[in-house]
């Protein structure tokens, strides 16, 4: 029963996403898009290079107006598909590697509008997220582990 109402939610919840495009309604594509960035921002540090560069790649108020005046297509479509899934792959786990370019490869087989297009986009990268932030918490839970406690001592001596 859980399951059918979490999966209804799902499918309510891209369907919003879909009809707001069909209708020109960017706020929600917007928001959500703003989400993602927030969301990888908060893995790094707020005074590093990287920090910065993220905030360069995800600028959100050039991806509304390309979307508001109907200069955001295919190609750009394709670049965003190819930047989000890049700082995916830089902050995860070396294991998650295979996974993720299957997310990637999920969203560029699709064929069709934006409107087909955005909300696998949405639920294959907030899935990633969602795992990337799963395992920094069993990371951070298990930091006094013997094994974890080493992996951290190599890390810190290959600097």
């Amino acid at each position: 029963m859980e399951n059918q109402i979490k999966e209804q939610f799902h499918t309510a919840f891209y369907n919003v996403i879909r009809d707001s495009i069909v209708n020109n309604d960017f706020d929600h594509v917007v928001r959500l898009y703003k989400e993602i960035q927030d969301r990888l921002a908060k893995m790094l540090r707020k005074d590093g290079p990287s920090y910065n560069k993220l905030h360069e790649d995800f600028d959100v108020p050039f991806f509304e107006q390309r979307l508001r005046h109907n200069a955001f297509d295919g190609a750009s479509m394709a670049s965003l598909v190819h930047t989000t899934f890049a700082w995916i792959h830089n902050l995860q786990m070396p294991i998650r590697d295979s996974s993720t370019r299957e997310a990637k490869q999920r969203v560029l087989e699709i064929s069709g509008s934006m409107a087909d297009i955005v909300p696998v986009y949405i639920k294959e990268v907030h899935g990633r997220i969602d795992i990337m932030e799963q395992d920094m918490k069993e990371f951070y839970e298990n930091r006094d582990h013997p094994v974890v406690k080493e992996m951290l001592r190599q890390a810190m001596t290959k600097k």
